[in-house]
């Protein structure tokens, strides 16, 4: 199904008419500092709207529009089948709820207006191994698939002209998860990036957040993932923060290549170095964030219980981290959107693909900082879209 829009112009009809309390930022200038969670929004309308609709596949309920719009939209595209590949840099819990928002859309758009999707899943099985991701992505271009979504640790110049050969065969990239903010967005070669600001909505807010709990002073560890762009962005946005407070250093810094077991020897290894006296870990993502609370735990340190101990935060916005947030042992997470980096990521792709809207080239969800203050309302949207099932097809 080939019906495309414009890309690159700011996608005012795409902000019309995706009323679901998800914020559709234009350009590289939307608010990167936001921090509301989207789960709030969304709920809210939801409650508000007299043309409500429920759908029998999914038990979502919607206000998109009524049903005079959607009968029109019907008319259009029922019947018709929108093929997609989803794609990351490894299987993961994160994942795994980006592609539930994906199943979550699909569901609704599939209800309302009548489109079949044919929706395929293949990651590698680390973030090095990038050759086995781009023959998966040339595979889904040779079967001629409308669009494909990405997320990957390779190289941004390797992978440019992976999806340029891509777009000119006549298959569609969408990005999401990218931190596209180190990049010209005028020479990115995809037709949509469905992302947040790494260093502006994740970074930075973690290191206001270590700010305000260690009154500007304290020492602080940094676990990062792999070398490369998430870690060179969220790290950036960190500094930034804390570079406003001349009381807080970072002491040690280690990887924990984005997984569990090396964020625990990781941060094993720096509380030794530095004979316990940290006060803040950050573990870039939440994996690594409760590798390190296992690592506290095991040294006999104290974690943090409101007054003192140390402080740890992720980055990810995982159900499992909201359970060890609740238990009172990961202080804190970044909820980066994976939810609705999943349901926008479709939306778009519906209606650029099909209806021919213009959509803006980045396109910023909300993020917020969870912590005991606000877990339960994360936690809620986590199981929400996870009890979508794929009977969209």
């Amino acid at each position: 199904m080939k019906r495309k829009g414009i890309a690159k112009i700011c996608g005012l009809g795409l902000a019309a008419v995706m009323g679901m309390g998800l914020m559709v930022g234009c350009g590289s200038g939307s608010n990167a500092s936001a921090t509301t969670s989207s789960s709030a929004a969304s709920e809210s309308t939801a409650e508000k709207s007299e043309t409500t609709v429920t759908g029998s596949a999914s038990g979502a309920t919607w206000s998109w529009g009524d049903d005079n719009w959607a009968q029109a939209v019907s008319d259009v595209v029922s019947g018709e089948t929108l093929s997609i590949g989803f794609t990351g840099p490894a299987a993961s819990e994160f994942y795994d709820i980006i592609m539930h928002g994906c199943y979550t859309a699909m569901n609704e758009i599939h209800d309302r207006f009548g489109v079949n999707f044919e929706f395929d899943y293949v990651a590698p099985a680390s973030h090095d191994q990038v050759e086995a991701q781009v023959a998966t992505i040339e595979d889904w271009v040779t079967k001629g698939f409308d669009a494909i979504l990405v997320c990957t640790a390779g190289d941004y110049d390797s992978m440019q002209a992976v999806y340029k050969k891509a777009e000119e065969a006549g298959t569609a990239i969408y990005l999401y998860n990218m931190p596209t903010e180190l990049w010209d967005e005028e020479n990115i070669e995809a037709t949509s990036c469905i992302t947040y600001n790494n260093g502006m909505q994740a970074g930075y807010i973690v290191g206001q957040y270590a700010a305000e709990k260690l009154n500007g002073e304290g020492n602080i560890l940094f676990i990062s993932g792999n070398d490369g762009h998430w870690t060179t962005a969220r790290k950036a946005g960190f500094e930034k923060a804390i570079a406003e407070y001349p009381g807080l250093k970072i002491v040690g810094e280690q990887r924990g290549e984005y997984v569990l077991d090396a964020g625990m020897k990781a941060a094993e290894n720096l509380l030794q170095a530095n004979n316990g006296d940290v006060d803040f870990i950050y573990g870039e993502n939440e994996e690594m964030a409760q590798g390190a609370v296992q690592a506290v735990e095991a040294m006999g340190l104290k974690l943090w219980d409101g007054t003192d101990g140390i402080i740890v935060v992720g980055a990810d916005g995982l159900t499992s981290g909201f359970d060890l947030i609740e238990d009172g042992a990961l202080t804190g997470t970044m909820n980066v959107g994976a939810v609705d980096m999943g349901i926008q990521s479709i939306r778009s792709i519906f209606l650029h693909e099909m209806l021919g809207y213009s959509i803006d080239k980045i396109q910023y969800v909300p993020t917020t900082l969870v912590d005991s203050t606000n877990v339960a309302v994360n936690r809620a949207y986590n199981e929400w879209v996870l009890a979508q099932g794929e009977n969209y097809k």
